[in-house]
């Protein structure tokens, strides 16, 4: 085994609407889903889905990671991929 490049992208594998006010400065309802890779889908990562009402994510829908930055912690975020739309 080896660390080895990915794309960035993956589909939803399960998830769940937060709707309790667990964390400061993260206002519910927030998306947890389990991501699995593109490359490998028996490899998910468990992180948030955003830019998206959260009624509207499903299983399968095809993310994209970006990174954003909580004080000295760069957090993997994953949103729909470009041309997804959450209609």
């Amino acid at each position: 085994m080896a660390p080895e490049p990915v794309s960035g992208r993956g589909r939803v594998a399960a998830f769940t609407i937060n709707r309790q006010p667990w964390i400061p400065g993260f206002p519910p309802p927030y998306v947890v889903a389990m991501i699995e890779l593109a490359e490998e889908p028996d490899v998910r990562v468990v992180s948030n889905v955003v830019g998206v009402v959260p009624e509207t994510v499903s299983v399968g829908l095809e993310v994209e990671v970006f990174f954003e930055q909580w004080d000295d912690i760069w957090l993997p975020l994953f949103r729909p991929a470009a041309g997804v739309s959450d209609e």
